[in-house]
């Protein structure tokens, strides 16, 4: 290749690196100072050692916390003190209970305390399997006092949001939170109704629910209709896929026939006296599979979450409440996140520095390469929306050990070529073949534990595998790129001893090979005489 070429190759490489990676890494005010861009990378959303959890505590129905109970509370000298001081009745030092609902559950108080306290460290079970369904990357459900519980899930927070940068994100992301806690702490059993009141021969009219009819009531074994309820994506559309068992599915037309000559075309799941979702019934669905399309994939998920526990028989046992969700700091300090990107900075600038000393000028070359297989990953999980976790992180930086790894496991083997005298074009080809097995082998065995990780594995285990799909693919064909990079860049050389200063190696002189051939010989003689 002519050195015209090379330049010109090396030019375009070299600014499509530079140009991403300050799209990726650097945010600046725009012109005007209105505006802000916010980077690529602070823009990935991170897991919850970054920016800390979004945390609440959940009401069981009739508590209300102290702080609530004085806030509330008449002057002692009004005439409605004395009845409000017997309405509530004193939990602990941070909660009370309205006396009624104390005493729905047991005319004898003591027993009714301890029965609400079982029922909430069920609840909190139950909580805690269906937050685990949401596959975050860490979260947590406790018991505060007996009588409440507080969930905690990771923020999702961007460092941009995070950071203060980007306050429609921080908004959106707690909403999120918010929204996930409200509907996964639903209690009551699952229903279905339709508010056509004409409709009859499949349910009947309960009371309770006003002019409400029921399709499927409380008293039906809803686990004989479904098998699964899952959250479901497919090119930019989401849904969630509920499957039914055979007695679902003949239970179902029936419904789907009566509601599609209704006025009202809809069959309305409830959960408790909460309208979840609803489906459009136009005409019968005979079908042991359909499809309730929502907006996005975290509703799906969160309607999922919900009702394969509902269904799998994990209720409430009561409606809790929720006054506001609260953003955290990290548990290891509010500068995490910058501290660790400082941290993998260090890491990066030693393996370059490594590089550049070792294998001189083609040191630049594989820190170039380096910079592009890094923003490859990042990128993909901006698109794809995957969550960076210290987990994440660290696989991340595995992967960028394997990248350079198999890159120096090659040109030490071009090294051993051109040591022994065989010119640099010709170490080339010879150090990429003699190592090509072992490093598409270690690429495909990456690459198989990704998938593995990334389709049977859940919540953050399942992050990393898509890490380790993306890097593996990207590190393979990055690695055959600095081999092109090789040709490329020997454009530049004159001779073939500039190539080898170039390269950082040298050839060994003939008195030097003459010594190490009598040294063997010597070897050969002392072996046979022992």
């Amino acid at each position: 290749m002519g050195k015209v070429k090379a330049t010109i190759i090396t030019v375009i490489v070299t600014l499509i690196v530079i140009t991403l990676l300050g799209f990726t890494v650097i945010s600046c005010p725009l012109p005007g100072g209105v505006e802000r861009y916010n980077s690529i990378l602070s823009n990935l959303h991170l897991g919850s050692e970054f920016t800390g959890d979004a945390y609440t505590t959940l009401l069981p129905d009739g508590v209300v916390t102290a702080e609530q109970y004085t806030l509330s509370m008449p002057d002692s000298d009004s005439d409605d003190y004395a009845e409000y001081i017997d309405k509530y009745t004193q939990l602990s030092s941070s909660y009370y209970i309205e006396t009624e609902v104390l005493e729905d559950i047991s005319s004898d108080t003591e027993e009714a305390i301890s029965q609400l306290k079982s029922d909430v460290q069920s609840d909190a079970e139950i909580l805690s399997k269906r937050f685990g369904s949401m596959e975050y990357s860490s979260y947590s459900v406790s018991v505060v006092d007996g009588v409440a519980i507080k969930v905690a899930v990771p923020t999702n927070f961007t460092y941009a949001a995070y950071a203060g940068n980007d306050n429609d994100s921080y908004t959106s992301d707690l909403s999120v939170a918010s929204t996930t806690i409200s509907y996964l702490s639903l209690g009551g059993e699952l229903t279905l109704r339709n508010t056509d009141s004409t409709i009859d021969g499949i349910g009947r009219l309960d009371e309770d629910y006003g002019s409400t009819g029921t399709l499927l009531n409380v008293r039906a074994n809803v686990s004989d209709y479904f098998k699964s309820i899952t959250a479901y994506s497919s090119g930019g559309s989401y849904a969630i896929k509920i499957k039914l068992t055979s007695e679902g599915e003949d239970r179902l037309y029936k419904i789907s026939q009566k509601v599609a000559n209704s006025e009202d075309t809809y069959i309305r799941f409830y959960v408790g006296t909460t309208n979840v979702i609803n489906l459009t019934c136009e005409s019968t669905i005979d079908d042991s599979t359909f499809y309730i399309q929502v907006d996005d994939y975290q509703t799906a998920k969160n309607y999922a979450a919900l009702l394969n526990s509902v269904i799998s028989g994990d209720t409430l046992s009561t409606e809790y409440s929720f006054n506001e969700v609260t953003s955290g700091t990290s548990a290891y300090g509010s500068n995490t996140a910058i501290l660790t990107a400082i941290a993998v900075l260090v890491i990066l600038i030693g393996i370059a520095a490594y590089s550049i000393i070792r294998y001189k000028k083609l040191g630049l070359v594989l820190t170039l390469m380096m910079v592009a297989f890094l923003l490859v990953p990042i990128v993909a999980m901006f698109f794809l929306e995957t969550q960076l976790s210290a987990t994440g992180l660290f696989t991340l930086l595995l992967c960028l050990a394997v990248f350079a790894g198999s890159n120096y496991w090659s040109y030490e083997a071009i090294k051993k070529e051109v040591s022994v005298g065989r010119t640099v074009q010709n170490s080339v080809k010879t150090g990429y073949k003699k190592t090509v097995a072992g490093i598409l082998d270690l690429h495909l065995v990456l690459l198989i534990v990704g998938i593995l990780l990334t389709f049977i594995a859940v919540g953050e285990a399942s992050a990393c595998g898509v890490i380790l799909i993306i890097c593996s693919i990207a590190s393979y064909c990055l690695h055959w790129f600095g081999r092109f990079m090789w040709y490329v860049t020997m454009s530049f050389a004159r001779s073939e001893s500039d190539k080898r200063r170039f390269f950082g190696v040298k050839a060994k002189s003939f008195e030097e090979m003459e010594e190490e051939y009598e040294r063997a010989e010597q070897l050969k003689k002392s072996s046979g005489e022992v």
